[in-house]
């Protein structure tokens, strides 16, 4: 699907979604205010009922919608304190006792004073909540009791006292009892709205990882060049756009090769008449005019192979493959050593790991360990390029310097390449710029070459999504490849 229809289809989802949220939390509201409205009635008019029967003793119980009965409780005393036994269900474990008084000034405290006990299953009320302004009367108060009854499941049983000896004890199964309260979608509603979010925000940081990750693709193929396409996935947009990258690749790759197949064909061709004329110059009597000559010559053809050796890298295109890098620098090294060049090779026996964090622990410097090296540092690269980069900086090292030093680490992300030289150089300003073709030190003009090694060195280690680094010694200089672990 493109973007467009997978954007269409999630607004008309969360359109849906969002109006059915809309509609349960409201209908849900407007139920539950219904509800507390009818529980606040009740508790008005369950306040008319406790002042008729106050009023008139000898009254009867009037007929309502309320479970009602007068009562007698036993009172006796326990350590001095006078204490009123109800008679109510065993499960009636939680007692709430309080009286309530009118606010008006002119009304006697003995007649609008009511002690309150409410028996509950589950929980002692707050009725500091539901106290009332000075100006309330008591009807009001008793709605917000019973309001408050009906708000929690709970199935109470109030006793209201009506006199010295006598309570009202009032039951509202039909407000009160936990059946009697509405369904309450609300949450429901809550969690559909979250669930709408949580998709449309998937959805939109979706769209941003395919275009995060076809970034990284395209900056990884541009610094280490295309080999394979970058697989297509995700909406038709970033196909499309992914296709796109690909062609671009891929014509900018063949005309690289095209003007490479030119420099090497030039470069070739200019091969026969340079031995021509190497030939020739064996014909001339003056030995010094012929000696120049051949010097010239020399410089001339190692400029060739030189050019010929670059466009054969930049036309290999090799396939990355998982080998032992310390088993490849350690032959390299070996090779040097049987034709009797003075090229040493340095490797700890422990390789360094970084732990990776996890939800429990964090990466940290404390949180480091050292792993045998029984796997020879396993990374995947491309091996003739390497070989033939590393080639390059050793065969430097010995042209320019006493020995070689070739120093390899690794940690888990990355594989570092040190290549030593002890000999005197020339001091360089900027030692960066010798990966630049055709350039060489000041020490390099009695020597021959033609300036392209560490140019292929450069190109190599780039082309692995590395970094050649320089560094100055005072006797000589360190020249280091960081090589990313896995291409």
């Amino acid at each position: 699907m493109s973007a467009t229809s997978i954007s269409f289809v999630m607004m008309v989802f969360a359109f849906v979604a969002g109006l059915a949220a809309a509609i349960l939390w409201e209908s849900s509201n407007s139920t539950w205010r219904a509800h507390l409205d009818e529980g606040f009635n009740a508790g008005v008019a369950l306040y008319g009922i406790v002042s008729e029967l106050r009023s008139d003793p000898d009254g009867v119980v009037p007929q309502s919608d309320f479970d009602l009965k007068v009562v007698r409780p036993k009172s006796q005393l326990r350590n001095g304190v006078e204490q009123i036994n109800f008679d109510v269900p065993q499960r009636a474990v939680y007692e709430t006792s309080f009286s309530l008084r009118s606010g008006a000034e002119d009304s006697p405290a003995s007649q609008d004073r009511l002690a309150v006990r409410i028996f509950s299953p589950n929980i002692k009320y707050q009725i500091a909540g539901v106290q009332t302004p000075e100006a309330t009367g008591l009807a009001y108060q008793f709605g917000e009791i019973s309001r408050e009854i009906a708000r929690i499941c709970s199935d109470a049983t109030l006793f209201v006292a009506l006199d010295e000896t006598r309570w009202l004890r009032a039951q509202a199964p039909h407000v009160w009892a936990c059946t009697a309260r509405p369904a309450d979608y609300r949450l429901l509603a809550l969690l559909l709205g979250t669930l709408v979010m949580g998709i449309l925000f998937s959805v939109a940081n979706g769209f941003s990882l395919m275009l995060d990750r076809l970034a990284q693709q395209i900056f990884r193929a541009a610094r280490r060049g295309l080999l394979e396409p970058i697989p297509a996935r995700g909406v038709a947009e970033v196909r499309r756009l992914t296709a796109a990258v690909n062609e671009f690749f891929k014509n900018e790759h063949e005309r690289l090769e095209q003007r490479a197949l030119l420099m090497s064909g030039i470069s070739h061709d200019l091969g026969t008449p340079a031995t021509r004329l190497k030939l020739r110059t064996a014909l001339i009597e003056d030995a010094a005019l012929r000696e120049k000559l051949d010097r010239d010559i020399d410089q001339m053809t190692d400029m060739i192979d030189g050019v010929l050796s670059y466009t054969r890298h930049e036309m290999d295109q090799e396939s990355p493959k998982r080998i032992s890098m310390r088993s490849l620098v350690e032959a390299l090294v070996d090779d040097y050593q049987d034709i009797g060049h003075p090229v040493t090779f340095f490797a700890p026996d422990l390789v360094n790991l970084d732990r990776p964090g996890s939800v429990f622990s964090q990466t940290s410097e404390g949180t480091k360990m050292l792993l045998r090296d029984q796997q020879r540092v396993l990374s995947r690269c491309r091996p003739n390029a390497l070989r033939r980069a590393l080639t390059n900086l050793i065969d430097n090292a010995i042209k320019y310097g006493e020995k070689a030093e070739v120093h390899l680490s690794a940690n888990a992300d990355q594989v570092t390449i040190q290549v030593v030289d002890h000999g005197s150089h020339a001091s360089f300003e900027a030692p960066e710029k010798l990966v630049e073709p055709f350039v060489r030190g000041d020490n390099a003009k009695l020597t021959k070459g033609a300036g392209l090694g560490l140019t292929i060195a450069n190109s190599v280690v780039r082309g692995h999504g590395g970094e050649l680094q320089f560094e100055q010694l005072a006797d000589g200089m360190r020249v280091t490849m960081i090589l990313p672990r896995w291409l």
